[in-house]
């Protein structure tokens, strides 16, 4: 999954935040916010539409997800 990250050009830094929510619960002001105090790269949703291959990672996740994979 990792040499798939680096295909769809997703950076690898160390993970800080996770801020998960619905649609239309605020998550767009959210990734505004942790960007203007520091913590980009900020991944949104809108960005897998901008790159559809990231769909690809988000698909793997499931299925491994529900393999129980890790």
């Amino acid at each position: 999954m990792i040499e798939t990250a680096r295909h769809a050009g997703i950076p690898a830094p160390t993970l800080q935040v996770i801020g998960a929510g619905f649609g239309r619960t605020g998550t767009a002001s959210m990734r505004e916010a942790l960007v203007r105090l520091g913590f980009a790269p900020c991944d949104h949703m809108v960005e897998n539409f901008e790159h559809q291959e990231r769909f690809a990672l988000w698909d793997e996740a499931l299925r491994r997800k529900s393999a129980d994979e890790p």
